[in-house]
């Protein structure tokens, strides 16, 4: 499985256990000229950007590790670019890491952990 396919396969993983727990998917792969945010899901009336990572092996790090100050703050530039652009009622913004381990082979779950308002 190469990067661009365990990223995808990760962000699945993330929105299956984000809908299990009550979220709504709004979009996608949001892209613009800052970048990218995986998921943006609504809680309630919450709307929440969700960086996700997963990771096959802890030799570089936990996954959540990758979620660098310098990641902060490029998320929250696409978070503005997407708010300026129109985005759906709401009455609460937040951005949420959700950090997955998985096994090579199996692409078998072994840890979800989910960081809630990271900043």
């Amino acid at each position: 499985m190469n990067n661009k396919e365990l990223g995808r396969y990760g962000e699945s993983v993330a929105l299956r256990y984000l809908e299990d727990r009550g979220y709504q998917l709004v979009e996608r792969n949001y892209n613009c000229r800052y970048g990218e945010i995986d998921l943006i899901v609504q809680q309630g009336r919450e709307l929440v950007f969700v960086e996700v990572k997963a990771r096959t092996s802890s030799r570089f790090g936990l996954p959540e590790d990758a979620v660098t100050r310098q990641k902060i703050r490029k998320l929250r530039q696409v978070i503005a670019a997407y708010l300026q652009q129109g985005a759906p009622r709401h009455y609460g913004l937040r951005l949420d890491v959700v950090a997955i381990d998985l096994e090579l082979q199996t692409k078998r779950i072994l840890d979800i952990r989910h960081y809630q308002n990271i900043g």
